[in-house]
């Protein structure tokens, strides 16, 4: 939906060469072949060739040969052809390279060649998605009669995107511990554009400003082992504390400042409450983004929001098993829930979380998933965000199990200029936040989801969301 679907076996065929897999943020040569299937395609028909709009893939340019990203398009026919670049495409694919076949026709059997990075006149090649993926998709859709009726092809040309090797490192610990009470430190090699990676090989010296129990002098990382996890560290005297990774006399990382406390009725935690993931407008699948968020991020509690009229109701149940089993009271938090994406003037987008699964998805609309029938109450769409708070029946932000955070737009997502409301205000919920980035950290400041009571007793309590209504 809503492509065409009128014979997709028809409109010919792509392949991707090198199939890959590439490093991400590397310069590469890719090849695509298009062959025109049964019906060609008529004069003024046309190829759209798509890429994530999250994605940080570079722009393809046209005119100058020996620069970067520089792309070509030929047909083996000799037809004349129209090519340009725009985020022309149904979401999620917005990012499109788009080619009209503007005087001539491909018969079944012709072949278009689109190089992306044409090194033949001194370009270095396309540089590619920064981010690692196991699968970056270019969506081809074919308008094989010339009516701007687009029909996807049946198999898409994919690669793989893995991360280089070691450029920075990495020392992660909580921000706030308690005298006695144990803590964890991960040590995460990174590539130059900041994916963890496990191509790293490198005898750290871990030194400390004052002693923590449990930390070795040093630790040998080897290649293929991934991030180091230390835990069970404790100290024995408040105070602030420093840590610094060093190898061969060089500091290599910092970690981020540790505050040791005597007591501590409220605790800091980090997290990222705003992920997407490639079943709605993001990258990747659902158990790959807690996965890293958990394993490879080490953050402390997570949530999923994928703009609601892009999540099916398969998709509703399977981001409930997820965060049901990547839920781990006192160590990892996974927070069921999704964003209210209604048009500006209905309310704007706003973040709704519940306390545990099970609960209904009340959409904006259905613009990008199949409707229900209208006999059916729960799943009309919400006219506006005044409607869905009236449909759930909030009179606090936790009373019905959930809560909302404004989604304010954002200028970037170092903008941060948040403003929280009491527990039990009845605004707008917990927090307005210009930044996603920061939602989970003002959040907690607010002791909403500081819930200790389930924190395994020989851990350090950590956020835990799944306690009693």
């Amino acid at each position: 939906m809503p492509f065409s679907t009128y014979l997709p076996e028809h409109m010919g065929s792509i392949r991707l060469t090198p199939s890959g897999p590439f490093v991400a943020g590397a310069y590469a040569e890719l090849t695509l072949t298009y062959t025109a299937g049964t019906f060609g395609i008529d004069d003024t028909g046309m190829v759209k060739i798509s890429w994530r709009t999250t994605s940080d893939m570079s722009k393809p340019q046209f005119d100058k040969p020996a620069a970067a990203n520089f792309t070509t398009v030929e047909a083996s026919n000799g037809a004349k052809l129209d090519v340009w670049f725009d985020r022309l495409n149904i979401r999620p694919y917005a990012n499109t390279l788009l080619i009209r076949v503007g005087r001539g026709y491909l018969r079944a059997g012709d072949t278009l060649t689109v190089r992306m990075g044409d090194r033949r006149q001194g370009s270095p090649g396309y540089r590619l998605q920064t981010n690692c993926e196991a699968r970056v998709e270019f969506k081809t859709s074919i308008d094989a009669f010339a009516t701007y009726e687009f029909t996807e092809l049946p198999e898409q040309p994919a690669f793989a995107l893995v991360a280089g090797p070691a450029a920075h490192w990495k020392a992660i610990w909580p921000s706030l511990a308690v005298v006695g009470e144990p803590f964890r430190l991960a040590i995460v090699a990174e590539d130059a554009w900041g994916n963890p990676t496990s191509e790293a090989e490198q005898t750290l010296a871990l030194m400390p400003s004052h002693p923590i129990r449990g930390l070795p002098q040093s630790v040998a990382i080897k290649r293929g082992d991934g991030p180091r996890v230390l835990d069970d560290l404790t100290t024995d005297a408040a105070g602030d504390v420093d840590l610094r990774l060093v190898a061969d006399g060089e500091e290599l990382a910092r970690a981020n400042p540790l505050r040791v406390v005597t007591a501590a009725p409220l605790r800091r935690y980090w997290g990222d409450l705003h992920g997407q993931s490639g079943e709605t407008i993001g990258m990747g699948s659902a158990e790959s983004y807690f996965r890293y968020a958990r394993d490879l991020a080490f953050i402390d509690m997570v949530g999923h929001q994928g703009n609601d009229f892009q999540i099916t109701d398969a998709f509703w149940a399977e981001l409930n098993r997820l965060t049901a089993a990547f839920d781990a009271p006192g160590r990892f938090v996974c927070l069921p829930g999704y964003e209210w994406s209604g048009n500006t003037g209905m309310g704007g987008d706003r973040n709704i979380f519940f306390r545990r699964e099970g609960r209904p998805i009340r959409r904006s609309s259905h613009i990008l998933v199949e409707d229900r029938p209208r006999a059916e109450p729960s799943t009309r769409p919400t006219s506006s965000f005044a409607h869905l708070q009236a449909r759930t029946r909030w009179s606090s932000p936790m009373s019905a199990g959930a809560t909302r955070i404004s989604n304010a737009p954002t200028t970037g997502s170092s903008s941060a200029a948040w403003r929280c409301t009491r527990p039990g205000a009845r605004s707008n919920g917990s927090c307005t936040t210009r930044s996603r980035r920061v939602i989970a950290w003002a959040w907690c400041a607010t002791a909403t989801i500081t819930r200790d009571a389930r924190a395994p007793p020989n851990r350090a309590p950590r956020p835990s969301a799944r306690s009693a209504d």
